[in-house]
């Protein structure tokens, strides 16, 4: 079933319950899966096999530095720590619907545009799985 994009918020845990990045404009959760080779000399099409898979998490927001979600981000960036995200449906604790898992904080990058919100994106790279409900 179709569901609309508003409804798939974009969540970051502090302190033991996630909190919704406030000012979210847009979330994108990329997962992947290296494609590993596995044709012989006989092989006329190539055969594959998955290999490794990883994910990516980007969000953009309206920039606020008074909002916890977007601070705890930019903490672990610094601090060099993981954070817990999830994108989908969460009720506290426990996410719903959607994904969900640990991630590297790779970049915050804001941008203020005269005449414009000042926007801010967040990038995220998983390590370990994602666990989709």
């Amino acid at each position: 079933m179709a569901v609309l994009g508003n409804t798939k918020k974009a969540y970051i845990k502090v302190s033991n319950s996630y909190v919704w990045l406030g000012g979210e404009q847009s979330n994108s959760v990329n997962i992947t899966a290296e494609a590993v080779e596995v044709s012989d000399k006989n092989s006329v099409w190539a055969s594959f096999i998955a290999g490794k898979r990883g994910a990516t998490v980007e969000i953009t927001v309206f920039a606020d530095n008074s909002d916890s979600a977007q601070s705890a981000a930019l903490s672990a960036l610094i601090a060099g720590t993981e954070v817990n995200w999830a994108v989908g449906t969460v009720n506290g604790t426990t996410v719903s619907a959607g994904d969900s898992g640990k991630a590297i904080v790779t970049s915050v990058s804001d941008t203020s545009d005269f005449g414009a919100v000042a926007s801010r994106t967040i990038s995220l790279t998983v390590t370990g799985a994602v666990t989709h409900v």
